[in-house]
């Protein structure tokens, strides 16, 4: 199953929400940090601990993930494709 990335923003990163299908049919995540430090870009990536039995899970459990990273907690409204 390939869905299109969500992207969460705050004043200093940028985060892309992924969400993967496993060879077993399981899912998990992805969330690829773009952080603006000033003159300099620094990009990282943070995975799911583990695996979810269904799309909806994991892209919970991305978004839950994706808040908790930004300056506050962002609705659903706020959310982009990519």
């Amino acid at each position: 199953m390939s869905t299109l990335p969500l992207t969460l923003s705050d004043h200093h990163r940028t985060l892309v929400l992924h969400v993967l299908e496993e060879p077993s049919g399981q899912y998990t995540w992805r969330i690829v940090m773009e952080e603006l430090c000033g003159a300099a870009d620094a990009d990282c990536t943070v995975e799911a601990p583990s695996t979810y039995s269904s799309h909806a899970e994991a892209e919970a459990a991305c978004w839950a993930a994706g808040n908790g990273i930004l300056d506050g907690p962002r609705a659903a409204s706020e959310l982009r494709t990519t």
